[in-house]
């Protein structure tokens, strides 16, 4: 684990030192989350890094859904 953690911590510091790969920080960062703990905690609540508020991120969840819709309804023999 100490060998990957090198490894993240070499990646963060070369995505900030060059303009041209910040574009994939998002990625790094995620990948980063899923495996480790992040060191940096809120003070307070907790907060929303993004602009996607609630409504945007439903109708991404219910616009994946509708392949599962069309798929069922198709078995289903309707």
């Amino acid at each position: 684990m100490k060998l990957l953690r090198n490894i993240f911590d070499n990646v963060h510091h070369k995505l900030e030192s060059n303009e041209k790969t910040k574009k994939f920080w998002p990625l790094i960062d995620a990948f980063d989350t899923l495996m480790f703990t992040p060191k940096d905690v809120t003070e307070k609540g907790s907060h929303i890094r993004d602009a996607i508020d609630l409504k945007r991120t439903m109708m991404l969840v219910i616009t994946a859904m509708i392949p599962c819709l069309l798929f069922g309804i198709y078995n289903a023999g309707y």
